[in-house]
This record gives C-alpha cells, sequence and structure tokens, in this order.
C-alpha cells in the first residue's frame, strides 16, 4: 500500500523571530512579550420552571488579557514617549478636557526561521499603556542589560496570515 507524503513542511513558528510596529512603525527590537489571550465568560442559568438540575452555559462578555513587552533600553524612545502620554497628562491638573491621542495599533508580526518574511500578523485594536517601568533594576556586580517595559491594554485582537 503507498504511504501518504506531505508536500508541504508544516514545523511550527519559532517564537524568537518577531518585529513590533506601533501605528505602522517598527519600535525598538522587543526581547519578549508576554501571551496574547482572549476568554469568553461563562454565564449560568436555570430557569424557574427547568426540571433539570444542570445549569444551561451561555457565552458572556470577552475579555483581553494585558500584555507585556519587554525591550532592551536604547536611544529609541518610542515606548517611554507612548507609555508616559497619559501619566504626564494625568499630573497636570485641569487639562484633561479632551482626551489624548492615546491609543495605537500594535502589531506583532512573526517571521519565518529565516527572518526573511513575515507569516503571520497579530493586531491589537485600541491598544493604551497601563504601566511603564522605565528600566531594570540596577545592580553593579550584574552583567545583563537594562531593561524597559510597558503593559498595554487593548480591546481585542485579530490574527492574520501574511501571504
Amino acid at each position: 500500500m503507498p504511504r501518504f507524503v506531505e508536500s508541504t513542511k508544516r514545523d511550527p513558528y519559532r517564537n524568537f523571530n518577531f518585529r513590533v510596529l506601533l501605528n505602522n512603525v517598527e519600535v525598538a527590537a522587543c526581547r519578549k512579550i508576554s501571551g496574547l489571550t482572549g476568554t469568553v465568560e461563562v454565564v449560568k442559568f436555570r430557569s424557574g420552571n427547568s426540571l433539570s438540575s444542570v445549569d444551561e452555559l451561555s457565552p458572556g462578555r470577552a475579555h483581553y488579557e494585558a500584555l507585556t513587552l519587554e525591550a532592551g533600553l536604547t536611544q529609541d524612545t518610542a515606548f517611554q514617549d507612548w507609555a508616559t502620554q497619559l501619566i504626564r497628562h494625568e499630573a497636570t491638573p485641569g487639562l484633561r478636557a479632551a482626551e489624548p491621542d492615546y491609543r495605537r495599533t500594535v502589531e506583532i508580526l512573526v517571521y519565518d526561521i529565516d527572518h526573511n518574511r513575515p507569516v503571520k500578523r497579530f493586531i491589537l485594536h485600541n491598544a493604551w499603556c497601563s504601566k511603564f517601568t522605565a528600566m531594570s533594576e540596577l545592580a553593579a556586580e550584574a552583567n545583563e542589560i537594562l531593561i524597559e517595559s510597558v503593559v498595554i491594554e487593548h480591546e481585542g485582537f485579530t490574527i492574520e496570515a501574511v501571504v
């Protein structure tokens, strides 16, 4: 009996080949991004005249976990400028008459093994920074790079295959 041979390679993508874009502009290379997660709340329901002892389950509201991006501290101030926009705005009393332009479209591009072309695009919608860590801990005996990080809240994401 002939054996079926797969004609295309289906190896999974590597988790170290990625780039981050803020409003279509590539930012300093990130070293780590926490998992991108979306969940739907479960709503339990039982009508008063139901003879069943089992709850009916319905989908509720969707919820998206915050995303943490870590990058080596460089001269690129894209994260700092964006993350501190709300902090600076809140620190100035009486100036919150209009919403500042703090929401961004964040794209995470995952590249093939040779880093030649993007193969997946994750797009975060209406993203904004809720926390900014300007630099990691300093230690005189350490042999590490300085890391800045941002925690990003968002209102959902889409996933696109890049062809």
